[in-house]
């Protein structure tokens, strides 16, 4: 009879957040030293922005800010400091990919109402990308093995699982991962996720 143990690892080769297809905004960023977002214009930022083929009329757009202080995080806001942060880009959700994202029709008017919901989506967008470069990243392995009946030996099964890629450290991202195991797994992924840094 297998024995299973479940452990969560941190996923140091993850795919950028910024690869999905689902992303409402498009993040442009100029740092010396980082590739960040999805683009690396070569024009200055005001360049960049003041071209209405990158930020049409009636964009929502947010500014990006950088602290790199033992690691790189990102935020839509600043981080006050002077000496280890500072804007390094913008954010920006056009008018057309607000109506695609929201399933609006192509020539629907941008409401207020709308407009607050694509900023707070944008957000949500930037927490995750900075859960990403942070390497707040995950997995779950679940080693199945048994105990040879000759030697008395542990020996590996074939029946392990394991899936990578789970973004964030609340309770969420937990339950996702619960979705892709087995229920009778599900104490033991709890407690290797608590046990986890």
């Amino acid at each position: 009879m297998s024995e299973y143990t479940v452990k969560v690892i941190q996923d140091t080769d993850a795919e950028s957040p910024r690869a999905f297809d689902c992303n409402m905004g498009l993040m442009a960023c100029w740092h010396r030293r980082y590739k960040l977002g999805d683009v690396q214009p070569k024009e200055s930022p005001s360049d960049w922005i003041d071209d209405t083929d990158n930020v049409p009329e009636g964009s929502v757009t947010l500014p990006l800010f950088l602290m790199d202080h033992s690691g790189i995080s990102m935020s839509t806001g600043s981080y006050h400091d002077r000496w280890d942060s500072g804007r390094v880009g913008v954010i920006v959700a056009t008018p057309a990919k607000i109506r695609e994202c929201f399933a609006l029709a192509k020539d629907a008017e941008i409401t207020e109402e709308i407009r607050a919901k694509a900023t707070e989506n944008l957000k949500g967008e930037v927490s995750t990308y900075d859960d990403f470069i942070r390497g707040n990243v995950w997995g779950y392995v679940i080693e199945a093995h048994h105990t040879c009946g000759e030697c008395g030996s542990m020996v590996d099964d074939d029946d392990g699982d394991s899936c990578w890629g789970f973004i964030g450290s609340d309770k969420s991202t937990l339950e996702a991962m619960k979705e892709h195991v087995d229920k009778k797994h599900h104490a033991a992924l709890e407690a290797a996720w608590d046990k986890r840094f």
